[in-house]
């Protein structure tokens, strides 16, 4: 069980900073795996009031920057593991890849991850030629 060190934590909306703890919770993140271990990280998190009466948020919860990021149950690095998987395999087959590597994943999670990306940047291009335009005859 790990919890963090900082005595005051910003709020994400306003920035005001707080050291007034509301409640604290746990939360279990699952890493990339160490050898053939799975890792699980146990963070006891602690949720905050914010001490700006004009902001809307009345209490918010603590991130680790670089270990969690809001409503994650996996560690940035084990996501982008994971979106590599799914990217070069998809479904069922980036299923039994992540099975090999010591992370257990369905295959439509895989796919959502995949779905969640952004799309790739592409330029538009300047000059077209006439066979990208180009028909066969009788063929529209």
């Amino acid at each position: 069980m790990t919890r963090t060190r900082e005595a005051e934590v910003a709020c994400p909306r306003c920035t005001a900073v707080s050291n007034r703890v509301h409640s604290t919770y746990g939360r279990r993140l699952a890493d990339t795996p160490v050898g053939e271990r799975q890792v699980l990280i146990e963070l006891t998190v602690r949720r905050l009031y914010c001490e700006n009466v004009r902001c809307p948020r009345r209490t918010f919860a603590e991130q680790v920057k670089g270990l969690t990021v809001r409503c994650g149950r996996r560690t940035p690095a084990a996501r982008r593991v994971l979106e590599a998987v799914a990217v070069a395999l998809g479904g069922r087959a980036g299923s039994r890849l992540a099975a090999v590597l010591h992370t257990r994943v369905s295959r439509t999670t895989l796919l959502r991850t995949v779905m969640a990306l952004p799309d790739p940047d592409w330029t538009v291009p300047k000059v077209l030629g006439v066979d990208d335009l180009a028909t066969r005859r009788g063929q529209h």
